[in-house]
C-alpha cells in the first residue's frame, strides 16, 4: 500500500486513476426492469406475435444507447408497423418513445438505487475523487428519473446528459466531455463504471479504463471492452485502481479474507408463502431450500444485489416442536444462478435446521443481515455444493456475532405467524 492508503496498480491497469466517471441507468439507479416492462408492452400492442425471447434480445441490444437512437434500432430489428397491421405504416422511432414515456413518466417513482450505488458515492465524496456522471439520459428526463432521490447526485462535479452530444453511446463523446468539464489532460486515468456493453465499448474508445457492472447475462458481451468486470458494485474494490478502499467489509479471521462479509446497512425484511422451486435443492443439491416467488418481493429484492446473503428465518408450522416459530439461521441465494442459467430470478433460502418434512404455501420470513459473495458459476456440481456448505459455515459464524445475533429477536419474524 502506498502512500495516502492508496495500493499498487494491477498490471493490466498501469496508470493511476485519479477522476471517476459514472453511467446512471443500471449503474446507479435500477431503471432498466421498470424500462424493460413498459418498452416490452409496448412492443406487444404492436406485434402480439413477439415471445419474450426476441423482447428482451431487442431490448438488451440497444441498453445504453439513447432512447431515440435505441427506440430506431429497436423498430429496424423487428419491422414494427403501428398495431401490428401487415400492411401498415412503419413505426416511427418518435411514436414509440412517445408512447414508452407516457407511461414511464408516471412511474418514475418507482426508482430505486442499485444496491451499492450510495455506499460508492459516499467513498468518492468522502475521499473527495474528483466525479462525473456521463448519461445517455435527455436533461429533460434526468430529474424525473431522480425524483425519489434527489440528492443522489448532490457531490457529483459535473452531469453530462445524451442530448448534449452529436452521437451517443457506443461514440465515446460524452465521456471525453466528461473529462473535458473534470479538467483531465490524460483519459487514461479515468475509469468509467458502465453497466452495459455500449458503454463499456464508448468508455473504451475514449481511451479510459473500464469497470463493467453487467446489467445483461451475457457477460461474453463484454469481451474486449472491460478492463474488469464485477458481478456487483458490492464487489467493487477501488483499491485496485489506485483509488482509497472500502473499510466496511469483514474478515472472519484476520488477515483471511477468503471468508469475508459486509453487513448491510439497513436489514431487509421479506416474507410470503414457500413456493415451489425447481426441484434440484434436496434432489440435486442435498440442500433443502424454501423458495419464496420474486414478483410480490421486487422492491426488497432488488434492494439486493444478486448474491449469496445470510440472515434470520421463521416459518409457520403445525407441530410447535418442529419449529417454535423460529428463528433459525439462513443463508440465502438471489439472483439468476449461474451454475443452472436460471431464466428468471429467485430467492432461495437454505434454512439451517433439520425439519421433519416440507412446509410448502407456509408464511416464511427473513431478515437478511449481511452480504457473503456474489454469484458465480463451478466447473462441476461437487465444486457447487462445497461452496455452498462454505457458505452456510460462514452464515453461522456471522450470525454468532452480537452484532448479527441480536437480530434474531425482532419481533417481525415471529409476531402474527401462524400455520395456514
Amino acid at each position: 500500500r502506498g502512500a495516502g492508503g492508496y495500493v499498487t496498480m494491477p498490471p493490466w491497469a498501469p496508470v493511476k486513476i485519479t477522476h471517476v466517471i459514472l453511467d446512471l441507468d443500471g449503474t446507479l439507479i435500477n431503471t432498466e426492469q421498470l424500462v424493460d416492462e413498459v418498452v416490452g408492452a409496448v412492443l406487444r400492442k404492436h406485434d402480439a406475435s413477439l415471445d419474450t425471447k426476441s423482447i428482451r434480445n431487442a431490448i438488451e441490444g440497444v441498453r445504453g444507447m439513447r432512447p431515440l437512437d435505441g427506440s430506431r434500432i429497436i423498430i429496424e430489428n423487428l419491422k414494427l408497423r403501428k398495431d401490428g397491421a401487415a400492411d401498415g405504416p412503419a413505426l416511427t422511432a418518435e411514436e414509440l418513445l412517445a408512447e414508452t414515456e407516457v407511461e414511464l413518466n408516471g412511474r418514475w417513482g418507482e426508482v430505486n438505487t442499485m444496491p451499492g450505488a450510495e455506499r460508492l458515492l459516499a467513498l468518492l465524496r468522502r475521499h473527495e475523487v474528483p466525479t462525473a456522471l456521463a448519461t445517455s439520459t435527455p436533461a429533460k428526463y434526468l430529474s424525473a428519473k431522480l425524483a425519489s432521490h434527489p440528492n443522489l447526485l448532490e457531490h457529483v462535479a459535473c452531469v453530462c446528459t445524451g442530448d448534449e452530444v452529436r452521437r451517443g453511446k457506443p461514440d465515446p463523446s460524452i465521456f471525453l466531455l466528461a473529462a473535458e468539464r473534470l479538467g483531465v489532460d490524460d483519459p487514461s486515468s479515468c475509469l468509467v463504471v458502465e453497466d452495459t456493453p455500449l458503454g463499456c465499448q464508448a468508455a473504451k474508445a475514449a481511451g479510459m479504463r473500464v469497470l463493467a457492472v453487467p446489467s445483461i447475462q451475457n457477460h461474453d458481451l463484454y469481451g474486449g471492452h472491460a478492463d474488469e468486470l464485477c458481478r456487483s458494485l458490492y464487489d467493487v474494490d477501488p483499491a485496485r485502481w489506485g483509488l482509497p478502499a472500502f473499510d466496511d467489509w469483514r474478515e472472519l479471521v484476520p488477515g483471511m479474507s477468503l471468508d469475508r462479509y459486509l453487513p448491510l446497512t439497513t436489514p431487509i425484511r421479506m416474507r410470503g408463502p414457500v413456493v415451489k422451486g425447481f426441484g434440484r435443492g434436496s434432489k440435486m443439491l442435498g440442500i433443502p431450500t424454501a423458495n419464496l416467488d420474486v414478483a410480490p418481493l421486487k422492491l426488497q429484492a432488488d434492494a439486493l444485489a444478486p448474491g449469496i446473503y445470510f440472515g434470520w428465518a421463521a416459518v409457520a408450522k403445525e407441530d410447535p416442536r418442529d419449529v417454535g416459530g423460529g428463528p433459525h439461521r439462513m443463508v440465502m441465494s438471489i439472483g439468476w444462478n449461474p451454475f443452472f442459467d436460471n431464466a428468471k430470478k429467485t430467492i432461495e433460502p437454505w434454512l439451517l435446521h433439520e425439519f421433519g418434512g416440507d412446509f410448502y404455501d407456509q408464511e416464511l420470513r427473513l431478515n437478511v443481515l449481511g452480504y457473503i459473495r456474489p454469484e458465480a458459476n463451478f466447473t462441476t456440481l461437487e465444486d457447487l455444493v462445497k461452496r455452498i456448505h462454505r457458505d452456510a459455515e460462514v452464515a453461522k459464524t456471522c450470525l454468532a456475532l452480537e452484532e448479527f445475533a441480536k437480530h434474531a429477536d425482532d419481533p417481525f419474524l415471529v409476531e402474527g405467524l401462524v400455520p395456514n
